[in-house]
């Protein structure tokens, strides 16, 4: 089987990449700064410019903000395996464990899908520190679904 990302998905994440799309700047105001540096099949690697909008005041990254993060970080790393350009997909589960800080000035992100079937695409992703340790692991579950 031919494992192809479609039209609709590709245009969407090469835009990402290239920092030309809508999505950039919802991240952006909403997230905060993002670079998708690569893609493939089942795989993303993103770097996060951590900003002080989200830091609490000893310097660490807010939990609950990372966890927002990381439900975007699944959504991208689903959308590689989007076969056909009216598939869609919603969060149905996402598992947050942190292992270490995350702080100024920046994260490095690795996506991956672990499985995907008719009905769900399973992600893992890690969130590595500025000091390339892993800091937080995330396990997300996407709920396939059809438009038009």
């Amino acid at each position: 089987m031919t494992r192809t990302t479609s039209d609709r998905h590709t245009d969407i994440l090469n835009g990402y990449k290239s920092g030309g799309s809508r999505f950039n700047v919802w991240a952006e105001e909403k997230l905060g700064a993002f670079t998708l540096t690569s893609w493939e099949w089942g795989e993303i690697k993103m770097q996060w410019d951590i900003d002080d909008r989200f830091v609490m005041p000893d310097g660490v990254m807010f939990g609950g903000h990372i966890a927002s993060v990381a439900d975007h970080v699944a959504g991208l790393t689903a959308m590689t395996v989007l076969m056909g350009d009216k598939e869609r997909f919603r969060t149905s589960r996402l598992e947050t464990n942190f292992f270490r800080p995350l702080t100024m000035p920046m994260a490095t992100i690795e996506g991956r899908v672990t499985n995907a079937s008719k009905s769900l695409i399973h992600v893992e992703a890690d969130f590595y520190n500025d000091e390339d340790k892993l800091a937080v692991r995330v396990n997300a579950v996407q709920v396939r679904r059809m438009t038009g």
